[in-house]
């Protein structure tokens, strides 16, 4: 014989399943509705050999949030970076560019940290790193956070924000690492005499040959500047030369014009005319 009674023990046992379906589908549609980003940033850092930052922050929204903070954007050009020109802990902001792409419905924000990574004793130190990295591959830590966020960027409404966030440290860092006692990231540098390359290799040859033509080049200079005085002072002091009269010839003496012969006829002593042959009285030849 069954009992009346099994059906509503069944209906009993059942409700607490049915409480924890209805919890499990609440949260789920959360997690795919309230909590689905509308937003996403890529948040990148590429620091150089002397700890500077250069930034990139692109934040790509949908065509109808894009077009609102556009419009926001256009009536106020300080409207998206008065956060990021204010004053910050961790140094200034220098060479700021912000640019508005429509094709992708992004906003793409540039510039400069001075002294991102500071030097330390033990090597360069990032500060302000609040989260252990997700991954860290050839001397770039990545990082993945969903938040929500109220600020200019959503123009101060409750958005979802996905941030992709990387620090891209300089090729030759070394021994890169996260300390969670600090929350920094430290990375060590070669010394820089290590960069210069050929003039770091070679160094003691090309000292030899600095020495050898800063050698040359003074005895050089010594010898044009010792020379010139050496022949004005012999100009200047010489005694002059005596010369004795007797080797001097006198100087020649133009010879005086040859003077006409003149004269007297010997047959009729009439005076002779300069040049005649013959007497201009008596013809006889002189």
């Amino acid at each position: 014989m069954v009992s009346n009674t099994r059906p509503w023990k069944l209906a009993l046992a059942l409700i607490p399943l049915v409480l924890c379906a209805v919890l499990l589908l609440g949260g789920l549609s959360r997690i795919l509705g309230e909590d689905k980003p509308t937003i996403t940033e890529e948040y990148k850092v590429t620091v150089d050999n002397v700890g500077d930052g250069h930034i990139v922050d692109t934040i790509t929204y949908s065509k109808t949030d894009f077009n609102a903070v556009k419009k926001a954007a256009s009536k106020n050009k300080y409207f998206l970076t008065r956060r990021f020109t204010t004053e910050d802990n961790r140094g200034e902001v220098v060479h700021f560019k912000t640019d508005i792409n429509s094709s992708r419905h992004a906003v793409v924000i540039t510039y400069v940290k001075p002294g991102y990574a500071y030097y330390e004793d033990s090597g360069f130190v990032i500060y302000g790193v609040d989260t252990k990295p997700k991954k860290k591959a050839d001397g770039t830590f990545t990082y993945e956070e969903r938040s929500t966020v109220n600020s200019e960027f959503t123009l101060f409404t409750d958005q979802v924000f996905l941030t992709k966030s990387a620090i891209q440290l300089p090729q030759s860092a070394k021994n890169a690492r996260y300390e969670s006692s600090d929350k920094s990231i430290r990375y060590e540098m070669p010394p820089a005499s290590a960069q210069l390359g050929f003039l770091s290799d070679n160094k003691i040859t090309m000292s030899v040959v600095l020495g050898i033509c800063t050698l040359l080049f003074l005895g050089l200079l010594g010898f044009v500047l010792t020379r010139k005085p050496v022949e004005q002072t012999a100009v200047a002091f010489a005694p002059p030369v005596q010369v004795a009269p007797s080797s001097v010839p006198p100087a020649a003496t133009p010879p005086a014009p040859a003077r006409e012969k003149t004269g007297f006829c010997r047959n009729c002593g009439h005076p002779l005319t300069p040049g005649k042959a013959f007497c201009i009285n008596c013809g006889e030849h002189v």
